[in-house]
């Protein structure tokens, strides 16, 4: 079961944040008609991100874990998103999956922590979807630009995302933020 607050948009980048003892980004909800390309394409949908950024950026992706939270009924990681070949971040990510819509080896795959949650459930042909709470846009971050290898400032866009499986039931709760569009060849 999901435990996150609803009413708050950010969460679990929020969850993350203050555990983590650094400020919550400064950040503006807005309309994803709104929204620039490339990030319009990427973010706008109620598909998944992990298809999307492999599409975009020409490779498979791989997670590297910053950090993580277990508990009996909620797996939580802050994460990077990678390009396997190359090692380029390509998403940051905060997630909150419920643990207990998952069993046997997709769960051990989970908690394993090398493949992104979408392409697990793609992978096992799980029927789910992206029910965007709302699209962000992120003003200059300190661990955003560490975490995207940017030394000046930037802003960053993003969206807050619900996956749902079968019946409605949440999946996951998900803060993904993307690598800078000026940025993307680096």
């Amino acid at each position: 079961m999901i435990v996150a607050d609803v009413s708050d948009l950010l969460y679990p980048l929020t969850l993350f944040c203050q555990n983590g003892g650094h400020p919550l980004p400064t950040y503006e909800a807005i309309d994803g008609e709104s929204m620039p390309e490339p990030y319009r394409g990427l973010l706008v949908h109620h598909g998944d991100m992990t298809s999307r950024l492999e599409g975009f950026f020409g490779g498979e992706i791989e997670i590297e874990v910053l950090h993580r939270e277990h508990t009996t009924e909620a797996y939580r990681r802050e994460v990077v998103l990678r390009i396997a070949a190359t090692g380029l971040p390509v998403e940051y990510g905060a997630i909150e999956i419920d643990l207990g819509a998952f069993d046997g080896e997709l769960r051990r795959l989970i908690l394993e922590q090398h493949l992104p949650l979408g392409g697990l459930l793609n992978r096992f042909g799980i029927h789910y979807r992206s029910e965007p709470k709302g699209f962000i846009k992120l003003g200059a971050d300190v661990v955003m630009q560490r975490v995207f290898g940017m030394p000046e400032a930037h802003e960053f866009y993003g969206r807050c995302n619900v996956l749902l499986g079968e019946g409605g039931r949440a999946l996951a709760c998900i803060v993904e933020v993307l690598r800078p569009a000026e940025s993307t060849n680096s």
